[in-house]
């Protein structure tokens, strides 16, 4: 009887080091491609370990994400918890999509969280009016066949 491992482990060790790399300085010329590690993760996370990961994990790795990057208290939370609840709803058709068709998912879950958090800075009062906006959009679906390729063969281990 083979008994599945726990995904524990790298599922903290991932997200941490999707924080880190949320906050990590970049060139002021590459600051506005930043992918959405954190989203990118929690996507991952969401499609493999659907058990462990939910709105709740989201809600709280979005609050360190405020927290993080000094933004509006509940801005970064909102966005991933929709982010994590249409990846949950679209969780069944990940396992049936190749990587390319994932890469597409992925990009439009990361689209609704940008506007999710366009419509809150609205809100606030302070739109974002640059194109250079939804620039992560297109970054985290560059990054995301190696984002999932890698956690894949880590959790495979």
């Amino acid at each position: 009887m083979s008994r599945r491992r726990s995904p524990f482990l790298p599922l903290v060790v991932s997200l941490l080091l999707s924080l880190l790399l949320s906050i990590l300085p970049l060139p002021k010329e590459l600051a506005s491609w930043r992918p959405e590690w954190v989203t990118l993760v929690l996507v991952f996370w969401v499609m493999h370990a659907p058990l462990w990961v939910g709105v709740w994990t989201a809600a709280f790795m979005g609050l360190l994400l405020d927290i993080l990057l000094a933004a509006p208290l509940g801005l970064f939370a909102s966005s991933l918890v929709v982010v994590v609840y249409l990846g949950r709803v679209t969780q069944r058709w990940a396992g049936i999509f190749s990587i390319r068709q994932t890469t597409a998912l992925v990009l439009l879950l990361v689209l609704a969280g940008r506007l999710v958090r366009y419509a809150e800075l609205t809100l606030f009062g302070v739109p974002p009016v640059e194109l250079s906006y939804l620039l992560p959009v297109a970054a985290s679906a560059l990054v995301w066949p190696t984002v999932l390729l890698s956690l894949r063969r880590w959790t495979q281990r």
